[in-house]
C-alpha cells in the first residue's frame, strides 16, 4: 500500500502522520515494524531493503520516507519504477513538506486519487474554525471575543496556536477561556506586540509606547528584529491607506494584501487619520535608526528608544 502526504501546511501534515503512526503502533502493539527514512541521501538499496523486509510482530510494516523529493533525482526515478513491486505487506508513506516540483516523474506517479493528500495552508477565514475545533477537542470553550483575541495575539502559526490552546484548556478545564486568561498565559506574537507599540507611538502616548517597548525587550526579542517588526507595521498601514484611497472595502483589502481581516480592521483607523507626509517622516526615521543600529553608530536598543521619542 502506498500513501503520499505533501503540501505547505506542516502542522496538519505532521498531525496526520502522527495519528497514522499512533494507530499503527496501537494495532501492532509496538514500533518494531515502523521505520523512518530520510529522502536526503536515500538510495534505492536502502529503500528496497526496508520494503522487502517481512514484518516481525504485525501484519504489515509501516515505512515513512520524509522529504522524498530531497532524494537524488536518479534515486527518485528508480523508486518510481519500483512502486509496482511494493507488496501488500508494506505500507509506504511518502512525505514532503512544501511544494515539490510537479514535473518530477515520481510526483506524477504518486499524485493519484486515494493515494495522495495535499495539505494546504489554512486561509484567514478558516483560522477561527480551526482554533475553535481544537479547543473543543480538548473540552474547552471561549468567552465572547476571546477567540479572536487569541488569534490576534499569536498570529497564524498553527504550532503556537495548538500549544496555547492546550495550555489554556488545561488551565481552565470546562470554564470559558477569557481575554484575561490569554493575557496571563499566552506568549504574544512579536508582530501583535509591535502593532500595539506602533499604535501607542502614532497616538502620541509615550508612556504606553515605552511600556510596550520594555515588554518586547524583556521578552528576549532582538532589538533589530523589533525594529523590523515596527517597519512591517508602518508599511502595512501605508499599503492599507493606499487601498482605502482606491475605495476598496476592508475584506477586499485583506484579500488583495493576503492578510487576515482583523489585521485590516486594527490598522484601518491609523490609515485613515495619518497623512502621507507623516508616514514619510516615520519611514525616514525608521531608515535612519536602522542604518545607525546596523553600522554601530548607536546601540540597537537605544535606536528603538530614540525612535519612540522622535515619532
Amino acid at each position: 500500500m502506498i500513501l503520499f502526504f505533501y503540501g505547505p501546511n506542516d502542522f496538519l501534515l505532521k498531525r496526520k502522520l502522527r495519528d497514522l503512526k499512533d494507530k499503527y503502533q496501537t494495532a501492532s502493539k509496538g514500533s518494531f515494524d515502523l521505520v523512518t527514512l530520510e529522502g536526503e541521501g536515500l538510495s534505492l538499496e536502502s529503500f528496497t531493503s526496508q520494503v522487502q523486509t517481512m514484518a516481525l510482530f504485525a501484519a504489515t510494516r509501516l515505512i515513512v520516507i520524509n522529504q522524498i523529493f530531497d532524494a537524488h533525482k536518479e534515486v527518485q526515478n528508480e523508486i518510481k519504477e519500483y512502486l509496482p513491486s511494493i507488496s501488500q505487506s508494506a505500507v509506504v508513506v511518502f512525505v514532503h513538506v512544501g511544494e515539490p516540483d510537479k514535473r518530477f516523474s515520481l510526483f506524477k506517479a504518486l499524485n493519484k486519487p486515494k493515494i495522495s493528500q495535499y495539505f494546504t495552508k489554512i486561509e484567514s477565514g478558516e483560522l477561527n474554525r480551526f482554533t475553535l475545533d481544537l479547543a473543543t477537542s480538548y473540552g474547552g470553550k471561549f468567552e465572547n471575543g476571546a477567540l479572536s483575541y487569541l488569534i490576534e495575539s499569536v498570529g497564524s502559526d498553527l504550532w503556537q496556536i495548538s500549544n496555547e490552546v492546550e495550555k489554556l484548556t488545561t488551565y481552565k478545564g470546562n470554564l470559558p477561556i477569557t481575554r484575561e486568561d490569554i493575557d496571563l498565559l499566552v506568549s504574544k506574537n512579536l508582530f501583535a506586540n509591535a502593532f500595539a507599540l506602533a499604535d501607542a507611538m502614532t497616538s502620541g502616548d509615550k508612556t504606553r509606547a515605552f511600556r510596550e517597548l520594555d515588554a518586547l525587550i524583556s521578552s528576549g526579542e532582538m532589538p533589530l528584529k523589533i525594529l523590523g517588526a515596527i517597519n512591517y507595521q508602518f508599511r502595512l498601514i501605508a499599503l492599507i491607506k493606499d487601498e482605502l484611497e482606491q475605495n476598496h472595502s476592508s475584506y477586499e483589502i485583506a484579500g488583495r494584501l493576503k492578510i487576515r481581516p482583523f489585521q485590516v480592521q486594527k490598522a484601518i483607523g491609523f490609515a485613515k487619520t495619518v497623512s502621507w507626509q507623516e508616514l514619510s517622516k516615520i519611514y525616514e526615521l525608521l531608515l535612519a535608526m536602522d542604518e545607525s543600529a546596523k553600522t554601530g553608530k548607536i546601540e540597537p536598543e537605544e535606536a528603538l528608544k530614540e525612535l519612540v521619542l522622535e515619532v
